[in-house]
């Protein structure tokens, strides 16, 4: 199995290919049914609206989600209007009368520009990007701080930028590069260039996207890492965490939940204020292999097969049980301000790829075992709870210690 954290849900993937959601997977239609122990478990996806799709690569943004298909194709469902009303543009399918349909239909399919085939995919709060193979970027849904990359061409209800139109975000390129890897923020959508250059668009208002308090309407190039090369990029509510080719780990934006990892606190910053970007020290020098971002907490895999987090840890997102934390001298709930290694209950399985939703944590290991932790209230961590509305039971609380999750029947 695989699985990924979104906000408020997250999404499994078994060995047979087969995909499954558990929680309240984001504002949409969720708000209409009542608190259920449906939510609560893993419930199989339908594809019967995406011509049954086979899944290659999945990815569950804050309020939606979408699936890559092994032939290019991508799908998209989840929520694509406001609360209040009103298009935000991140299912494009659903048109003008998105109020009236966005009630938890199957998947939809994304209509890509003729010849374009899709080989990557990503999504931050209300917007989704699309990188094809011909190395450009498509993105689509909300454009309030630029997270597009491009004008948009309407107005949502709220008087703001959105588009749901799927159309080309460009790139000022050096002649012999493009577009390689993709990567999102709650408002930021990242680009990594084939030489490594990190660009970003959106929100740089707690500098998420380096030095500056603007925010961009277009790509950017991160200037402070223009002597390194960039391999993966995920941000989180406004910190950003950047993992070099050469297994170092830098992080920028806001830290005072301790989510850039540099051991200081909301005092020490005041004292001696971080840089715009600042290293992620693993203990024992140990290199990474891949980063998730919360929207105030990180969690950061080594190349040893041992995950660590920090951040905000109140609802146990971080995954540092009571025990462990007061023998370091950290109260349950406390900011984790330095990276701490996430003690799973299985001896001889590493971990093999990290996942981080709003607040709440998902890990994979070589095995394909699933183990989660953190918040809990609407479902999101697929363990199964009592049906009725403000359930306090143990499956429905939050999890400060890893839980592993059994393969959906």
């Amino acid at each position: 199995m695989k699985a990924k954290a979104g906000g408020e849900h997250t999404l499994l993937q078994t060995k047979e290919g087969n995909l499954f959601s558990a929680g309240a997977c984001g504002l949409g239609w969720c708000r209409d049914l009542p608190l259920t122990k449906d939510l609560f478990a893993f419930r199989p996806v339908s594809f019967s609206l995406a011509s049954n799709i086979k899944v290659k690569e999945f990815h569950a943004s804050y309020y939606h989600n979408l699936a890559l298909s092994e032939d290019g194709q991508v799908a998209a469902w989840g929520c694509g209007t406001f609360p209040g009303g009103g298009l935000d543009g991140v299912i494009p399918a659903l048109g003008p009368t998105a109020g009236e349909s966005d009630r938890g239909e199957p998947p939809r399919l994304i209509p890509l520009p003729e010849k374009e085939v899709a080989k990557a995919i990503t999504g931050g709060a209300y917007h989704s990007a699309i990188l094809t193979e011909s190395g450009k970027i498509f993105t689509f849904g909300a454009g309030q701080l630029g997270q597009l990359g491009r004008p948009a061409s309407m107005l949502d209800a709220s008087g703001l930028p959105a588009d749901p139109n799927v159309l080309e975000a460009k790139l000022e390129l050096a002649e012999n590069d493009q577009v390689h890897k993709i990567g999102a923020g709650f408002y930021n959508t990242f680009a990594i260039s084939q030489l490594g250059s990190l660009f970003c668009a959106g929100e740089n208002q707690n500098q998420q996207c380096g030095a500056g308090l603007k925010n961009l309407r277009k790509f950017s190039r991160v200037e402070e890492i223009k002597e390194k090369v960039v391999d993966q990029v995920e941000g989180g509510y406004c910190h950003t965490l950047v993992k070099m080719l050469d297994g170092s780990v830098w992080s920028m934006g806001c830290g005072e939940e301790g989510q850039r990892g540099d051991g200081k606190t909301d005092d020490e910053n005041e004292k001696d204020p971080r840089g715009a970007i600042t290293r992620v020290n693993l203990p024992n020098n140990v290199l990474t292999k891949e980063v998730a971002a919360g929207a105030n907490h990180s969690i950061v895999l080594g190349n040893n097969g041992v995950a660590f987090s920090f951040g905000a840890n109140d609802v146990g997102q971080c995954g540092l049980e009571s025990t462990v934390q007061k023998l370091d001298g950290v109260d349950e709930g406390d900011p984790v301000i330095s990276p701490r290694p996430i003690l799973l209950p299985v001896m001889d399985d590493p971990v093999a790829s990290v996942s981080a939703g709003y607040a709440h944590s998902v890990l994979t290991t070589e095995k394909g075992r699933v183990f989660v932790f953190g918040q809990n209230d609407n479902g999101q961590l697929g363990l199964g709870a009592v049906a009725e509305p403000g359930a306090t039971g143990k499956d429905a609380e939050s999890q400060s210690a890893p839980v592993e999750v059994k393969a959906p029947s």
